[in-house]
């Protein structure tokens, strides 16, 4: 009786690690690949530099686009649940449209994965949920927007994943016109780049918003930094009284950190990061590589800005540093006071 108690216990016990055979959908992976890759923040700096640079005709340029991507515990809506956040112009203050992107599995096509888009008109009580959710405990399925025949459906493909909507089903309204609405996603494999291209044509294909040639915002990620500048560069171990300014939170994707000197004359220094993304080459017969760039400037009398000059490294690096002399700039993503040590 003994033995056969210990049998059944054992039997109990290896139930659930015997539970094979229960494939998944190539969808269901790849929505958990997607959740994965999707978060973070933005931003088509580089795209709106080289249109300028590239003499593009000022009616095919695009404008500055800053996007936040975070999900949120938001169960009634599904287990895979984004919030959306839209700044143009690099208004970052003035967020012009928030969404949720849900993902699902699709069932008509196993190897797809859907995604609705919930409009959240109230600008003014959503903005900013990534950094307080709690603002949408208040929305439900019931009672949120979406645009019925617009739902943009995911395919992996060789290095990234493609989504876009159907052309023959998606109908919004636009200044008052019903148009054909064409949104169309592409996510690169390491998650760097995001491609978002959002219009709407009439029935004749002419168009009434987006982009005229359907080229994409072409937006990077962003990698945040903390900087601190210290008056004077002292370096060689002086011991020398420093003014130190900071730190300053900043982007990789042309943050500007702007502040006043205590000088006897004051001055207004300005330091920029870029994460530069060639689009072009400045050299014939030679690649231009990717780099990652810290410039430093002062406002003059006349508002005009003067160089003091530049330092460039590899665009992955963490941390990046310019010493004049008489100042010292030090941008990082992890600072010296939290770093490990290591040998």
């Amino acid at each position: 009786m003994a033995k056969m108690l210990m049998m059944a216990a054992m039997l109990m016990s290896a139930g659930p690690a015997l539970a094979q055979g229960q494939d998944s959908t190539t969808a269901e992976r790849d929505v958990m690949v997607i959740a994965e890759l999707l978060p973070g923040a933005y931003d088509n700096r580089e795209q709106v530099y080289f249109d300028q640079r590239g003499g593009v005709p000022k009616e095919k340029q695009h404008n500055r686009m800053h996007e936040i991507v975070a999900r949120v515990d938001l169960p009634a809506f599904g287990p895979f649940v984004f919030f959306i956040q839209d700044s143009r112009d690099n208004k970052l203050d003035a967020p012009t449209r928030l969404r949720l992107y849900t993902f699902s599995t699709d069932k008509a096509d196993p190897d797809r994965v859907r995604m609705r888009i919930w409009q959240l008109d109230d600008v003014a009580r959503y903005r900013d949920a990534h950094k307080n959710p709690a603002v949408l405990a208040d929305l439900a399925p019931a009672t949120t927007r979406f645009a019925e025949g617009c739902d943009v459906f995911w395919k992996r493909e060789a290095g990234q994943f493609k989504a876009a909507t159907d052309p023959a089903t998606c109908r919004i309204t636009i200044a008052g016109k019903k148009v054909t609405g064409e949104y169309q996603i592409q996510l690169s494999a390491d998650a760097r780049a995001l491609w978002v291209l959002d219009r709407g044509l009439d029935r004749a294909g002419k168009l009434v918003a987006g982009h005229p040639e359907g080229v994409p915002h072409k937006m990077l990620r962003i990698r945040d930094f903390q900087c601190h500048i210290d008056m004077p560069g002292v370096s060689g171990g002086r011991a020398e009284p420093v003014e130190r300014y900071g730190p300053f939170p900043t982007v990789d994707q042309g943050g500007e950190i702007v502040f006043m000197t205590k000088e006897a004359t004051p001055r207004e220094m300005h330091v920029t990061l870029r994460n530069v993304d060639w689009q072009i080459n400045n050299e014939h017969g030679a690649f231009t590589r990717d780099v990652m760039v810290m410039y430093l400037y002062s406002k003059k009398a006349d508002g005009k800005l003067e160089s003091y000059g530049y330092t460039f490294t590899e665009p992955t690096v963490k941390r990046v540093g310019l010493n004049l002399g008489w100042m010292m700039v030090q941008c990082y993503m992890e600072s010296n006071r939290s770093g490990k040590p290591e040998f």
